[in-house]
């Protein structure tokens, strides 16, 4: 069957149909599970790609393998962030390729701090917000730098671009995910008539929903509102830009 292609041989044991993602194969090949960056970007929660494979092992394996060809040694170039944790498979062998959520975000804290933890924790809690509990559980023994960044992810914003926004302006009693009737959710109100749309690179590339947010705008325009719409490229990479916009708009008396 690996000689015709039916299976692929991911290292000695170890077998795969050949669809499964490259990411699973190469952490599997590694000897490990998927995590961190890796696992919460498969998982498609957002998440800035360092492009590094990460991988979560037992503390006491000594015999990695590149994710590349599983009879090289890892070697220190490799694209690759190993985690070392106690145990990395469940009682009575592996039953899974990847790390769940919870375990992925404790092992993003040693690769991200600050904003960038609440962004990623907030995309996560957003689609999953039962696990909220076990977020703020699993986080009572982090340094209290990463826990408090945790500790402020709610899952209001629908994407951690949105997230990175509301952090860095929300001294200004910034509303978020707000209805307006007969148009739906905005991503934020400011005042009574001042609302900023933020748009995530994943969500807002084809023709369709470009021609959907115009529309929004006009029709919010139509009803006496300020519309300021920024990408994920300008909060993410030219903050000073949207940070002026902004306050442009208030001191103008914008926000109504």
């Amino acid at each position: 069957m690996v000689r015709n292609g039916r299976i692929l041989r991911v290292r000695q044991g170890w077998y795969s149909q050949p669809g499964l993602d490259p990411a699973l194969i190469g952490a599997t090949r590694v000897g490990g599970l998927l995590t961190c960056r890796s696992a919460l970007d498969l998982a498609e929660f957002w998440v800035i790609d360092d492009g590094r494979l990460h991988v979560a092992v037992e503390s006491n394996d000594c015999r990695l393998r590149s994710p590349r060809d599983a009879k090289r040694r890892l070697q220190p170039s490799e694209p690759v962030t190993v985690h070392w944790q106690p145990r990395t498979t469940p009682p009575g062998g592996a039953s899974r390729l990847s790390v769940d959520p919870i375990r992925a975000l404790m092992h993003l804290t040693d690769c991200v701090d600050g904003e960038l933890l609440t962004a990623t924790a907030d995309s996560v809690l957003h689609r999953r917000p039962a696990l909220l509990t076990e977020l703020r559980q699993s986080s009572v023994d982090l340094p209290w730098t990463a826990r408090r960044a945790l500790l402020d992810a709610d899952g209001v914003c629908e994407s951690g671009i949105e997230t990175l926004f509301w952090l860095r302006l929300r001294h200004l009693d910034l509303r978020r995910q707000v209805a307006i009737s007969g148009i739906g959710r905005v991503d934020f109100l400011l005042g009574q008539r001042l609302i900023v749309e933020v748009d995530g690179a994943k969500f807002h590339a084809g023709f369709a929903e470009f021609e959907s947010d115009r529309r929004r705008d006009a029709l919010l325009s139509a009803r006496g509102y300020r519309v300021l719409r920024f990408s994920h490229h300008q909060v993410l990479e030219r903050w000073t830009e949207v940070h002026a916009a902004v306050w442009a708009a208030i001191l103008r008396g914008d926000r109504g």
